[in-house]
């Protein structure tokens, strides 16, 4: 003896699911975008206050980049500027370029400051690095627990 259960209503069911999966994945995917952009405006904020805006900060802040990925599950925040890494981090001491392209921003900022060379900045360089000045690291922290909160709560409801 045999007793079968089928639903009533298992395609409108499916339906109902289906679409309820799709709110949430549209409404995770507007939170990850929406918190990637406060990490960049944040970033932004941090970058000018932490005395590197002179240090080529002002191109550094528009390069930060606020992207969609893993199909806009996810975003990813992050200058696309060479010297990003450096004011995040710092250096150690070496020897900077102090000719050619490469040295092009260091001869700006020795010209603003008054440096007819930029020998004088290369050899404070070489001998002491430079400090770091995170200005992405401390963005993500200020935003990231917002955001777990808020897709826990997405995925509550």
């Amino acid at each position: 003896m045999k007793v079968t259960m089928s639903p009533h209503g298992l395609k409108e069911l499916q339906r109902a699911l289906t679409k309820m999966c799709k709110d949430k994945k549209k409404r995770v995917q507007r939170e990850a975008y929406d918190s990637g952009l406060k990490v960049q405006k944040k970033a932004k904020e941090n970058l000018k206050k932490s005395g590197a805006w002179d240090l080529g900060g002002a191109g550094l802040s528009g390069s930060i980049e606020c992207d969609r990925v893993d199909g806009g599950s996810a975003t990813e925040i992050g200058p696309t500027a060479p010297h990003g890494p450096f004011i995040e981090y710092g250096t150690r001491p070496h020897f900077p370029p102090y000719k050619g392209k490469e040295a092009e921003g260091l001869e700006g900022w020795a010209k603003r400051h008054g440096f007819d060379s930029v020998w004088p900045i290369c050899l404070v360089i070489a001998e002491r690095g430079t400090p770091e000045r995170p200005f992405l690291l401390p963005a993500y922290m200020a935003v990231v627990d917002r955001y777990f909160k808020n897709l826990k709560e997405i995925v509550r409801n």
